[in-house]
């Protein structure tokens, strides 16, 4: 019995040895030392349930970083500076297709908009269906000139481009594939702000939002046709607002993005 007694005894001596070791010396006990790894964010120790718990509390895809591209055609001119510092204000980025003649009138304004960190593109010459569109050979020509006279600004080549008034219906194969052979990558949009014929802005908005919840339900990255117009500069602060409450990237176009073009036969933007 008496041996009984001092095998316990010993053994609620060994099982407090760390308690009166921690004690004396001052250790870290092995549950504070968990709590300690499990506090700090990153560490491994993290469970998968306690990093939802740090996620923010918002749906996944509004998590997920979404772009947008806005581009503005035909200037130059003088709603372009407002446009530029309404894009600053808000830290928006867009793409300029440009115009010659309005690139000789306004070259300041051409380098303010690549200084602001936008991209330009070319729209043209005529900017006419009947000039533009009589043959490949023209069409070629007109978007040769404009990228030169931006190039003679800026220094900076750019092959982007937009057609006249989008490329259907008046783009045929042979123009397209002229373009494509010279390396010039033209731009379509999959939006359409119609502020070239509504000068309401308050419609203008109204117009790009609502084809934005559709163009998201089909998968495309919203591609959004405006212009250098007095109605789109009163629409714009507001349009920004919202697409940053949105979670939107409002970024520029590059030479690397996969343009948005209609298919052909139709306005559609092609799969």
């Amino acid at each position: 019995m008496k041996h009984y007694l001092k095998t316990f005894a010993l053994l609620i001596v060994i099982s407090s040895l760390p308690i009166i070791l921690s004690n004396i010396f001052n250790f870290p006990s092995f549950k504070a030392q968990s709590d300690g790894l499990k506090g700090k964010e990153g560490s491994h120790f993290i469970s998968s349930i306690e990093k939802k718990q740090l996620s923010p509390s918002f749906p996944v895809d509004e998590q997920i970083n979404k772009v947008i591209y806005l581009t503005f055609d035909d200037g130059p001119n003088g709603y372009t500076q407002d446009i530029l510092n309404i894009l600053q204000s808000k830290n928006a980025h867009a793409t300029f297709f440009l115009i010659k003649g309005n690139i000789d009138k306004h070259p300041t304004l051409l380098k303010e908009i690549i200084k602001k960190g936008n991209a330009v593109g070319c729209h043209s010459v005529s900017h006419r269906v009947d000039v533009f569109y009589s043959s490949p050979k023209v069409a070629i020509n007109e978007m040769k000139v404009c990228q030169r006279a931006i190039y003679d600004q800026t220094r900076f080549h750019t092959p982007l481009i937009r057609v006249p008034f989008g490329s259907f219906p008046h783009l045929t194969n042979d123009i397209k594939n002229g373009l494509e052979n010279e390396n010039f990558i033209y731009w379509d949009w999959n939006i359409d702000s119609e502020d070239w014929t509504n000068n309401n802005p308050g419609q203008v908005y109204t117009n790009i939002v609502k084809q934005l919840n559709l163009t998201e339900k089909k998968g495309y990255i919203p591609t959004v046709l405006l212009h250098d117009k007095q109605v789109t500069v009163e629409m714009l602060p507001k349009l920004l607002d919202y697409l940053n409450e949105k979670g939107y990237k409002i970024k520029s176009i590059t030479n690397a993005n996969k343009p948005v073009q209609f298919n052909l036969h139709t306005s559609e933007p092609a799969s």
